[in-house]
């Protein structure tokens, strides 16, 4: 593994693009449609220029197929958006809910005209690009040279990392270990969803229900 060429070079577009997006998350700290643009061009575009080298497609690199959805999927998009809000309401008295609000709001530029708008965003299209590029792109160079259980692990490894950034300074060092071995776990779990399924289209549906679950919240703290 450690010399094939393939493989090295998905794990060094992963760690340049968690460079990149920590860098633009710490420091440049843009607008969110901004920082939505680098996203797409870091994730989307070193996928797309690896199947141009690689002399491939790109829609079968990241496992995008037509599969029709199983029963244990929708049971599976219900169980996201339902635990994460009952993990909230168990931990918010944890959680400074008035200091995430003010982060939200200065960081990302959110308020009651434009949640909507970004909201939508955040289920629908930033769902696909985290999982074309973490369950897609980085899993599926590990899975056809023959390391599919690296590959995940690796791919759940990189999603857990890069939502450091994000999420720093909103919760107390505890709940931020356990939201980190949360997403690392997240990351495994929706590989598996992908796997049964067949088809990315099966993990993009519960990361965008559990998007959607975590926007619900939002939207309470950011009307109240």
């Amino acid at each position: 593994m450690y010399k094939n060429k393939k493989i090295i070079t998905a794990v060094l577009i992963a760690v340049m693009a968690l460079i990149v997006m920590t860098y633009v998350e710490r420091i440049l700290q843009p607008g969110y449609w901004i920082k939505s643009l680098i996203k797409v061009t870091v994730f989307a575009g070193s996928s797309i220029l690896y199947s141009i080298w690689n002399k491939g497609n790109f829609f079968e690199l990241i496992g995008l197929k037509k599969k029709r959805p199983s029963k244990k999927l929708i049971f599976c998009i219900v169980f996201a958006y339902a635990g994460i809000i009952i993990l909230y309401l168990l931990l918010k008295n944890q959680i400074d809910l008035n200091g995430i609000k003010e982060k939200l709001l200065a960081k990302e530029g959110l308020n009651r005209n434009n949640f909507i708008f970004i909201f939508s965003y955040i289920i629908l299209i930033n769902s696909f690009l985290e999982e074309s590029f973490f369950r897609g792109f980085l899993y599926q160079v590990f899975r056809k040279e023959g390391y599919e259980k690296a590959g995940a692990v690796f791919s759940a490894l990189v999603f857990a990392l890069y939502h450091i950034s994000i999420m720093d300074g909103w919760f107390n060092p505890a709940i931020m270990a356990l939201g980190i071995g949360g997403l690392f776990l997240t990351g495994i779990f929706l590989q598996l969803v992908c796997r049964h399924e067949g088809s990315l289209i099966g993990s993009w549906l519960v990361h965008g229900s559990a998007n959607l679950a975590i926007n619900t919240i939002a939207t309470i703290m950011i009307l109240s």
